[in-house]
């Protein structure tokens, strides 16, 4: 009979610790699914389009370096933040996730004179830094995907004032006038609280 009393709490304390291992699983449960439930919740994408013409080549100007397209010549993501509910000051990060180029028109004409392709991120107190590159165009090709450069981080550029993307090329003009689509997505990650 003496032994009862120390069975008893040694099932009290089992029962406890139990208890407390229970209520440790439900606490490390609903963090995880508050973690889980805010994963992709903070994280927006914003689309950015332009469109430039290629003039024909001419007997003078036959050699091709840079492909301006005018919309990528100012930049400001303000009124697409705020259409998602966010500032420029809610922003942690911001990565490039797709950058495509495609020919629009004519409908026979590719990507037959461009050799390479370099496009870079500018903006006033910050380094130029190549966001994407093509080394060798598919023959053929109407459009075409940049080999994004990884872990280039564009948030000091998207929060400036103004982002300028400008492109550089390797190539000769085309046999006609020839318009190209720039289409770029940003991955921008932002602080929603109690994420």
């Amino acid at each position: 009979m003496g032994s009862l009393p120390f069975e008893g709490g040694r099932k009290a304390a089992c029962i406890r610790q139990q208890g407390r291992r229970s209520a440790l699983q439900t606490v490390f449960a609903l963090s995880l699914g508050a973690l889980f439930s805010c994963d992709g919740l903070d994280n927006i994408d914003v689309e950015v389009s332009g469109k430039a013409v290629v003039r024909a080549g001419t007997l003078l100007e036959e050699l091709l370096d840079a492909l301006n397209i005018p919309a990528f010549d100012s930049i400001d993501l303000t009124q697409e933040l705020e259409n998602q509910g966010v500032t420029k000051d809610d922003v942690d990060s911001v990565i490039m996730t797709q950058f495509v180029l495609t020919i629009e028109g004519p409908p026979e004409a590719t990507f037959e004179f461009l050799d390479s392709v370099r496009f870079y991120a500018e903006t006033s107190g910050q380094p130029k830094v190549l966001i994407g590159k093509i080394d060798e165009i598919p023959a053929g090709a109407r459009q075409v995907a940049l080999e994004l450069v990884e872990g280039v981080e564009l948030k000091p550029y998207v929060v400036a004032p103004r982002m300028k993307i400008t492109g550089e090329i390797s190539g000769r003009r085309p046999k006609q006038d020839t318009t190209v689509v720039a289409d770029v997505v940003l991955d921008v990650d932002i602080t929603i609280p109690g994420c």
